[in-house]
C-alpha cells in the first residue's frame, strides 16, 4: 500500500491546517480538484492499512484527519520519505501494460518483476488484475505460455486506445515520475528500431503546431503531451507492422471531421522527416486523436458537423425540459457548455474510448433524478450518431444540467438537515430516498440529535427531516417531517411539495414576524398571543389551495382535471386534436390560444418528443407569464392520431396538456398523472373508454 508524492503532500497539508476547504487545498498545492478525488481512495486505503481512520472530507467542515492520530500519521510519513519510491498497484499495472504492448517478444514473469522491482507473487497478482481489466474494458487478451511468456493480443485499434486511456489517466492525475517512466519506455523501444528519439520528438512537436495552425486553435498542455506520447507509440506500432483498423462507419465519421486535413498534413510531415511510409490508417488515427482532444475556447461554427451537433444539443435540452417540466432561460449558454464536451464525447463513444470521470459516483449520489432524465433525454442523440453514452460521459452532462438548475432562483440547491440516531447504512438509505424525490439539487447535512440541539439552525434551512421527534421551539418555523427509514407514499409526496412549492418557509417566518411587530405596536402586552395566532393563520393561508380545497398532496387526478376532460368519437388531424385538448384551459382563461400554437410549432420544428408511451401524449410549453397555479386537461380519442413524417412510431389515443409553473408546483400534478399511467389496468381501461362517461369513471376509480 504505497502513496505517491502528491498524496503525501495532501496528507501533510491537511495535518498542518485541519478544516482546510478542498478548493483552498488545491490552490495551495497547485492541482485541480479531480486530482484530489483520484487520490482520496488511495489515501484512505493507506490510512486504514496503517491502522488509522480515513480522511474526513466534508463540504462544511473541510478536510480533517482524526486529531488524536495526526502525530502518528506524520511519523509514518517520515519513515515513508526515507524509503525509495515504490509504485502503487495501479502504477505497477500501467507500467507492466506499456512494457507488454511495446515489446515485440513476450516477457517472462522474472523480467516483469524486475521492471517494477517487486516479488514474483506481487507481479502475478498484478497480471491477474490486468488480464481482467484488458478483457472487460478493452476486449484484449493477456496470454501466457511457459516457453514464450506473457503477451497482449487483440485488435490493433483496441491496443492503441488501451494505451490512450492509460496515458490520459496518467497525465491527468499522476505524479511527474509516471510521465518520466512512460517516456523512458517509448524512447527505449524507438531506439531499438534505429530512430533518433530527439529527432522523433522534435518532428512530432512541430506536427502538433501544424495542426494548431490548420485548426486555428490552441491545445491545452495536457492534450499536447498526450498527443506527443500517443504519436510516439503510434510510430512504434507502425514500425512493427501494426496498423489501426477501422469500421466503414468509423472511417466515414473520421473523413468528415474538420481535423482530417490537419491530420493528413501532420502525417505527411512525419513521413518525410522520419522516413515512414504514407499509410492511410495512420492519417485516420491522427484524425481520431485530434478530434477527441478538447480545444480551448471551442465553440460552434457554421460547419455542417457543428450545425448538426448544435441541433442535437438543442433537442437534448428540449427533451430534458419536456421530461422535467423545468425550463431554462439561458439556453444558448447551456448549448455552448454542452457543445465543448459532447463533440469529443461522441467520438469517444463511437470508438469506445474511455474517459474516466472520478466524480461519477458523487454525481450519481447527489443528482440521481437529473442523471435519469439525462439518460432518457440523450436517446435522440444516441440514435442520430449511433453511439451509446456510458455513465462516465453521462455524468459530465448531468453536471451541466445541475449547474444550470442551480442558477435559477426557484431551482437552486436547497439545504436539508437530516437528523438521525441510526447507523451509517440506514442514514445513507434515507438520504438516497430524499435525493430521488426531486430533480432539484439538494445540500443534505447529517446531524446527530445532540449536535442538532447544540447548534443554531442555519437560516437557509429549507427542511428538517428526522427519524426521531424534535422539539417544536428548536425548529423555528422551518418545515419538519418525522419519518421512518423507509419513506411512505404520503411522506414522499409531502417532501416534494415542500421542496418544489413556491411558498418559502423562511419568507413565511419573516412575514409572521413583520405582522407580529405591527400588531404589538398597538398592544405590547399581547405579543405572545399575537405570535401564536398570526403564525397559525399565515401557515393555514399559505398552505391551502384556493376556496378551502384540500392540500395539493391529497388531491386526485380527477380533482386536477375537473371541468377539463373531453372525449372525441371522430378521427382528427393532430394539430386540431392539440387545439381541442387545450380548449378547456383557454375557455377558463388559464392560457391563451398561443399555448397550443407554440406546442404545435415545436413539434413541427423538432419532431414529437413529449410522449409518455406510444398511446399517451404529455404536451406542454414553457410556463406562461403570470401563471401561479398549474393546470391539466385531458382529451381521449376513439381513433388514434397519425403524425405524418414523425420519426417516432406512435399512435396516441390520449392527449394530456400540462400548464407548468416556474416554481415547479406542477410536480404533484405529474405525480397524480403517473399514478394513472403506471397502473396498467386503469390505463388499459382508459384507452378502451368509448365515451366521456367511461373516461370519468376511470378517473374516479
Amino acid at each position: 500500500m504505497q502513496l505517491d508524492r502528491l498524496a503525501v503532500d495532501i496528507i501533510k497539508k491537511v495535518a498542518a491546517e485541519p478544516g482546510l476547504p478542498l478548493r483552498a487545498l488545491c490552490e495551495k498545492l497547485c492541482f485541480p480538484q479531480r486530482n484530489f478525488y483520484y487520490r482520496k481512495k488511495k489515501i484512505d486505503d493507506w490510512l486504514i492499512h496503517e491502522g488509522f481512520s480515513p480522511l474526513l472530507c466534508d463540504v462544511h467542515l473541510g478536510l480533517r484527519l482524526d486529531e488524536n492520530e495526526v502525530g502518528s500519521i506524520l511519523n509514518h510519513l517520515t519513515l515513508l520519505d526515507k524509503q525509495d519510491y515504490k509504485l502503487c498497484a495501479e502504477e505497477r499495472r500501467d507500467h507492466l501494460l506499456l512494457h507488454l504492448i511495446c515489446s515485440s517478444p513476450p516477457l517472462f514473469t522474472r523480467q516483469l518483476s524486475e521492471i517494477n522491482n517487486v516479488s514474483r507473487n506481487t507481479t502475478l497478482d498484478d497480471l491477474n488484475t490486468l488480464k481482467s481489466v484488458l478483457q472487460k474494458q478493452h476486449h484484449l487478451l493477456l496470454k501466457v505460455s511457459k516457453k514464450e511468456g506473457y503477451h497482449v493480443t487483440g485488435g490493433q485499434l483496441e491496443r492503441r486506445l488501451c494505451i490512450h486511456q492509460m496515458l490520459q489517466r496518467s497525465l491527468k492525475y499522476a505524479h511527474a515520475q509516471v510521465e518520466a517512466r512512460v517516456e523512458l519506455v517509448l524512447r527505449k523501444h524507438l531506439t531499438e528500431h534505429g530512430l533518433c528519439v530527439n529527432e522523433v520528438r522534435s518532428a512530432i512537436i512541430f506536427a502538433i503546431e501544424l495542426a494548431e495552425g490548420h485548426l486555428d486553435c490552441v491545445f491545452s498542455d495536457k492534450d499536447k503531451r498526450l498527443l506527443l506520447y500517443m504519436m510516439m507509440f503510434s510510430l512504434l506500432e507502425t514500425l512493427k507492422g501494426h496498423y489501426a483498423e477501422f469500421t466503414p462507419t468509423q472511417i466515414d465519421a473520421l473523413r468528415n471531421q474538420p481535423e482530417c486535413l490537419a491530420a493528413a498534413s501532420m502525417h505527411s510531415h512525419l513521413s518525410e522527416r522520419l522516413s515512414v511510409g504514407d499509410i492511410a490508417s495512420n492519417t485516420l488515427f491522427l484524425t481520431l486523436l485530434l478530434s477527441v482532444s478538447k480545444k480551448i475556447a471551442s465553440s460552434p461554427t457554421c460547419e455542417a458537423n457543428d450545425r448538426r451537433l448544435t441541433s442535437c444539443i438543442r433537442q437534448l435540452i428540449e427533451q430534458f425540459q419536456s421530461l422535467s417540466g423545468v425550463y431554462f432561460s439561458d439556453v444558448s449558454s447551456l448549448v455552448a457548455r454542452l457543445f465543448s464536451h459532447l463533440g469529443p464525447a461522441i467520438h469517444r463513444c463511437l470508438f469506445n474510448i474511455k474517459s474516466e470521470n472520478v466524480l461519477r459516483e458523487d454525481v450519481l449520489q447527489r443528482y440521481p433524478l437529473i442523471f435519469q432524465l439525462c439518460r432518457q433525454a440523450i436517446k435522440g442523440m444516441e440514435m442520430e450518431y449511433q453511439v451509446v453514452f456510458n455513465d462516465d460521459e453521462l455524468s459530465y452532462i448531468t453536471i451541466s444540467f445541475a449547474a444550470w438548475l442551480d442558477k435559477k432562483p426557484e431551482t437552486g440547491e436547497q439545504l436539508i438537515l437530516l437528523v438521525t440516531e441510526g447507523g451509517v447504512s440506514s442514514t445513507a438509505i434515507l438520504e438516497n430516498q430524499l435525493r430521488n424525490q426531486t430533480v432539484l439539487p439538494l445540500d443534505i447535512r447529517h446531524l446527530s440529535y445532540s449536535k442538532f440541539m447544540a447548534q443554531p439552525l442555519p437560516v437557509s434551512t429549507r427542511l428538517v427531516v428526522s427519524s426521531i421527534p424534535l422539539p417544536k421551539e428548536k425548529l423555528n418555523d422551518v418545515h419538519h417531517i418525522l419519518v421512518q427509514h423507509i419513506l411512505s407514499t404520503n411522506e414522499r409526496i409531502q417532501l416534494r411539495n415542500i421542496l418544489e412549492n413556491k411558498h418559502d418557509n423562511v419568507q413565511e417566518h419573516e412575514f409572521v414576524n413583520a405582522l407580529v411587530a405591527a400588531a404589538v405596536s398597538h398592544a405590547p402586552q399581547m405579543k405572545e398571543a399575537f405570535q401564536e395566532d398570526i403564525r397559525e393563520i399565515v401557515h393555514r393561508y399559505l398552505h391551502q389551495t384556493c376556496g378551502g380545497e384540500a392540500h395539493p398532496e391529497n388531491k386526485s387526478l380527477a380533482g386536477y382535471l375537473r371541468g377539463r376532460v373531453q372525449f372525441s368519437a371522430k378521427p382528427m388531424e393532430w394539430r386540431k386534436a392539440i387545439q381541442k385538448a387545450t380548449k378547456p384551459l383557454v375557455d377558463q382563461s388559464v392560457v391563451s390560444l398561443h399555448f397550443a400554437e407554440s406546442i404545435i410549432a415545436n413539434i413541427e420544428k423538432s419532431d414529437l418528443t413529449m410522449y409518455l408511451s406510444p398511446d399517451v401524449l404529455l404536451l406542454h410549453d414553457a410556463p406562461p407569464k403570470g401563471i401561479s397555479v398549474p393546470a391539466l386537461s385531458l382529451l381521449k380519442l376513439r381513433y388514434p392520431l397519425q403524425f405524418d413524417g414523425c420519426t417516432n412510431q406512435i399512435t396516441p389515443r390520449l392527449i394530456i396538456i400540462l400548464v407548468p409553473c416556474a416554481d415547479l408546483s406542477h410536480i404533484p400534478l405529474l405525480s397524480a398523472l403517473n399514478d394513472l399511467i403506471s397502473d396498467e389496468n386503469r390505463l388499459h381501461q382508459m384507452l378502451k373508454a368509448s365515451s366521456l362517461k367511461d373516461v370519468l369513471a376511470v378517473l374516479s376509480a
